[in-house]
């Protein structure tokens, strides 16, 4: 095989069943909430401590306290942006859940269709078969008839047959020499 042709081709889709393994069944919501929520009370909670360190220990006026206010409100926004982080975290997560599901219901359709097609198949060559066969029994039956002329029937309805089905035609033709072969004993 050629090494570079193995390049050119497009890879293998991953079996159906290795797509189902990926998707698992999700956890239960609190191992995460607990751990995001004491993430944001820390985060929140050190960057206020940080900022009201900074301040003078008594506060003097008006001013000292708008910079508590503001120091308080900025670490409850670093909080949100923390809090906002993990939202966008779990919507991507999310996100590639349902493209792997979505991923693994297309291959999984794709192949019911391609065992339909495969089961539809093999159901029309056994009514083939079938018709063959039915054809093949009545046939020979016609040489066994009384008559001349079921008898030239049935070996003209096997001479059809043997040209229309190929890989029957060796067994038709073994029919037919038997038949010749048989002694004539005259009505």
């Amino acid at each position: 095989m050629n090494p570079l042709a193995r390049l050119r081709r497009p890879p293998a889709a991953p079996a159906p069943s290795l797509i189902l393994a990926a998707l698992r069944v999700p956890r239960a919501a609190w191992w995460w909430i607990l751990p995001v929520s004491a993430l944001i009370a820390a985060v929140v909670y050190g960057v206020a401590r940080w900022l009201l360190t900074s301040l003078p220990p008594e506060p003097t006026g008006a001013a000292e306290a708008a910079a508590r206010n503001e120091a308080v409100r900025t670490a409850l926004a670093a909080g949100a942006g923390v809090g906002a982080a993990v939202t966008v975290m779990l919507t991507f997560r999310r996100q590639r859940h349902q493209e792997l599901s979505a991923h693994a219901t297309a291959a999984l359709a794709e192949r019911n269709a391609e065992l339909a097609e495969r089961n539809a198949k093999a159901a029309e060559h056994d009514a083939i078969e079938r018709r063959v066969t039915e054809l093949y029994t009545k046939a020979s039956e016609q040489l066994g008839s009384a008559k001349a002329a079921v008898r030239l029937a049935g070996l003209y309805a096997l001479e059809r047959l043997g040209q229309d089905n190929p890989e029957h035609r060796q067994t038709i033709v073994n029919l037919i020499c038997a038949y010749l072969r048989m002694p004539y004993t005259p009505p």
